[in-house]
């Protein structure tokens, strides 16, 4: 179990954890009022079993984004520490454009990972640990934390988008299925009309509330017959 617990907060966010950017042409037009201060805290479970939480703080300032992410365990699992993610870049044409991502450990200072993107070069910087690694960029790259809120300003329309997102150590290509539920969602925030953006393997999956700005309500991950989720539980801000 601890390999599982190890993997939820290693990777809570890979997309998505790894989670899912899209290439701009796949994708229609930005919401009219994107967000300007956002705080959503989540669940994160394993098998069903909440084991700690995840708060994001999502600010939006002129054309400038900033996302700060902190996850953290809940009993023994506190002894796990804190993961602390951050993305920070640019609004560009109605879509995010992450300038720099950042993902920390608190047990473990050493194994920070750090992306800068050159997008004049299209040339991505890594720094994994103590090595130096690059990459080429492509049109509507995300990185693991960007990807998660990118949809607020471009929902996808239509049933299937692939995009690039940046992980810390590589960038990794992710085709989704676009699919929407015909039963409403109920969490401790509410109950959301959502779409599902499943990863063409089915191990991951993002739900996407309709009806508050195509935010991120929940993330369900399928690993090796356990089964991981992060579920929203609050929403303040506008």
């Amino acid at each position: 179990m601890r390999d599982g617990v190890m993997l939820l907060f290693s990777n809570h966010k890979r997309i998505a954890a790894g989670l899912l950017a899209t290439m701009l042409l796949l994708v229609s037009p930005a919401l009219s009022a994107a967000p300007k201060q956002l705080t959503l805290k989540y669940d994160l479970l394993q098998q069903g079993i909440t084991i700690g939480t995840v708060k994001d703080q999502l600010s939006v300032t002129g054309n400038r984004y900033q996302i700060a992410s902190l996850a953290e365990g809940k009993g023994i699992y506190k002894l796990m520490g804190e993961r602390t993610l951050s993305s920070q870049g640019q609004v560009i044409a109605n879509a995010l454009r992450p300038n720099r991502f950042e993902s920390r450990q608190s047990k473990h200072p050493d194994k920070v990972l750090i992306s800068d993107f050159d997008w004049s070069k299209k040339v991505l910087k890594m720094q994994i640990k103590d090595e130096q690694a690059t990459d080429k960029l492509s049109k509507g790259t995300q990185d693991l934390l960007s990807v998660m809120y990118c949809w607020m300003w471009q929902p996808p329309k239509d049933k299937q988008v692939s995009f690039a997102v940046a992980n810390g150590k590589k960038l990794a290509p992710h085709t989704f299925v676009v699919t929407e539920e015909t039963a409403p969602l109920q969490t401790e925030a509410g109950t959301f009309n959502v779409i599902k953006l499943t990863d063409a393997d089915g191990e991951k999956t993002l739900y996407l509330a309709k009806n508050k700005g195509y935010l991120p309500v929940k993330l369900v991950i399928q690993d090796d017959g356990k089964r991981m989720e992060q579920v929203i539980t609050s929403i303040t801000g506008q």
